[in-house]
């Protein structure tokens, strides 16, 4: 009997200790706006999520984290009104850019970075 305690421990650890492997620090960063914006981005639910960001300067960020797992949607889109702002997206992947972009002056089209989590060897 004490085998199969120890056998089906040893088995839940080995399964708990794979799924941690598999997550990642989902980190979204905006910045780079001198006046109000509107981001749209999908949380680790896979909801889309909407806000709307009043910088004080062109330094101020925004950012949301959470825990992500291989093979996560990330996504993140923004727009402006202001002809004379900008916005840079960024999606980080356990403290590493994954991918970014960034505008001026375009009011019209959104800002969108997206991408899959990628799978670790």
């Amino acid at each position: 009997m004490r085998n199969i305690v120890f056998l089906f421990t040893l088995w839940l650890l080995i399964l708990t200790s794979c799924k941690r492997n598999n997550e990642v620090m989902v980190v979204y960063e905006a910045t780079g706006a001198i006046s109000e914006y509107t981001l749209h981005y999908l949380d680790n639910n896979g909801i889309l999520l909407d806000t709307l960001v009043r910088p004080q300067s062109r330094q101020d960020k925004w950012n949301v984290q959470f825990m992500g797992e291989q093979g996560d949607i990330v996504y993140i889109s923004g727009i402006y009104k202001d002809p004379e702002s900008g916005l840079k997206l960024m999606i980080k992947l356990d403290g590493k850019i994954y991918k970014q972009a960034s505008n001026e002056g375009d009011t019209l089209k959104y800002l969108t970075v997206s991408g899959v989590v990628p799978y670790g060897d």
